[in-house]
């Protein structure tokens, strides 16, 4: 009887050893010391849609930055605008002998009835003021800077198209009378002065009062 309860005692105890053999085998392995486990690392995640994953690299812009200037220039030191090309006076009265400047619904007029020069004037930063009213009456003043390369051909076409004119000086003023026909008085002046070409195209037009506008704008052009 007392062999048959030590039999029982031995069969608990190894059953008991066996348990807590298994136990062991399922604890997981610690990770190595000072960072925690695998299973335990954060995730990254993605960044809020809109924002970007990474701060950028790019300083951010100073928020001090230069005054603009009251008056811009334009392309190759021309003015801006017609506003800043002519004295306020002289704006006046073209504004009452003319009425519009540039407008959209004209047709527009060239500066000149050479086309070598507006052939220059086209490739080259240029400024173009229109005064018209409706109707036959129109003055066009157009203020380019001519390419080095294209200097001594203006000249050129200037002697060839505008009789009496003397191309060889520093600054060159010519200009000429067109034929009246169907009632239209045509009157064209070319002025050239160090690489900037100031071209003049007056239709039905004071003549006198075009001369003053020529005047006046060459005060406000470069050269």
């Amino acid at each position: 009887m007392r062999s048959h309860r030590l039999a029982a005692r031995v069969s608990v105890i190894g059953a008991l050893a066996l348990a807590t053999v298994g136990l062991a085998a399922c604890q997981p392995t610690p990770g190595p010391t000072g960072s925690p486990a695998a299973s335990e690392q954060p995730t990254s995640s993605a960044a809020p849609s809109g924002q970007p994953s990474t701060a950028p690299t790019s300083p951010a812009p100073s928020t001090s930055a230069t005054p603009t200037p009251t008056a811009t220039a334009g392309a190759g030191g021309l003015p801006a605008d017609c506003g800043q090309a002519y004295s306020a006076q002289m704006q006046d009265w073209l504004y009452d002998a003319f009425g519009q400047l540039n407008p959209a619904e004209a047709s527009q007029v060239p500066s000149s009835k050479v086309v070598d020069l507006l052939d220059v004037i086209q490739g080259a930063p240029n400024l173009n003021c229109y005064w018209t009213p409706p109707g036959e009456t129109a003055l066009v003043s157009n203020a380019a800077i001519v390419p080095a390369q294209h200097k001594q051909f203006v000249r050129d076409v200037l002697t060839q198209n505008f009789p009496g004119c003397d191309a060889t000086g520093d600054t060159v003023d010519c200009e000429r009378q067109g034929e009246q026909q169907q009632g239209v008085i045509e009157f064209e002046r070319v002025v050239l002065r160090g690489d900037m070409m100031l071209t003049t195209y007056a239709m039905n037009a004071d003549e006198a009062l075009v001369d003053e506008a020529v005047a006046d704008m060459l005060a406000h052009l470069p050269g």
